[in-house]
């Protein structure tokens, strides 16, 4: 069963590709009447905005730095005037440099984006968000462990994790869910591009690092975006109206249900 989605209004941040790319694409496909595409990346959007032509469904595009509010507020000000209400959230924007404990200018980034953006998204997004509404937060694995190189990125996710749990008893008086999804290993161009950094640094090909990451998953295969976006399509369906402050791990076995 999924939510009537044809007098619906999403927003998707980190559309231009990835997990976002792929839940706009889910959008549409189950006929969502206006889908609001936001990125940093004008041209990724537009592109994706092109491919969804035709699909039937309104797509507007809002091109945009979240971690810098007053910006994202004159950005999505004049979209939110024409669609009227957000109904659905999708936060998918997100990095992932990697940082040594004192590097303190990739800490403040990645929290600025991840963390303080994801905050500035939603903000703007409650403000129109009628009851009943729906927000998901893209998290990760790293939101509940740590890894080396990382302590910005598992920091922001782990504060995702909070954000999204006491979000949700802040406006469940309004019927409004809000969940998290952690995934692990998506086949993404986020993860090639770490990945082949990784490679650079060990002069190793990037395809052995994908194998070798194959390897280290139960399943022997790399998370799909599509597959994120399923049970982000889930958590925004009317089945899912009583689920909320939670977070679903979408890993392959990875972390063998931690």
């Amino acid at each position: 069963m999924t939510m009537m989605l044809d007098t619906k209004v999403a927003l998707v941040t980190g559309a231009g590709n990835g997990i976002g790319a792929a839940a706009a694409r889910l959008l549409c496909e189950r006929k969502i009447h206006t889908l609001i595409l936001l990125d940093l990346s004008t041209a990724a959007i537009d592109t994706l905005a092109t491919e969804l032509q035709g699909s039937g469904t309104r797509v507007l595009c809002c091109s945009a730095d979240i971690s810098d509010r007053a910006a994202l507020r004159a950005a999505l000000k004049p979209i939110v005037a024409r669609t009227g209400k957000i109904d659905i959230l999708v936060n998918s924007a997100g990095i992932a440099d990697e940082n040594e404990p004192e590097q303190e200018d990739i800490w403040r980034r990645v929290l600025d984006v991840n963390v303080h953006g994801t905050y500035f998204v939603t903000l703007e997004a409650l403000d129109a968000m009628p009851d009943g509404g729906r927000i998901v937060n893209v998290a990760s694995i790293l939101g509940r462990a740590g890894n080396v190189r990382n302590t910005a990125y598992c920091t922001s996710k782990h504060a995702m994790l909070g954000f999204t749990k006491s979000l949700a008893l802040d406006v469940a008086s309004r019927k409004i869910t809000v969940n998290a999804v952690l995934p692990a290993w998506v086949d993404t161009p986020m993860l090639r591009r770490e990945m082949g950094l990784q490679a650079e640094k060990i002069g190793a090909e990037l395809d052995q690092m994908l194998r070798n990451a194959r390897k280290k998953i139960p399943l022997r295969s790399l998370v799909q975006s599509g597959e994120v976006a399923a049970m982000i399509g889930y958590l925004v369906s009317d089945a899912a109206s009583s689920v909320t402050a939670q977070s679903f791990t979408i890993d392959g076995g990875f972390t063998c249900g931690v």
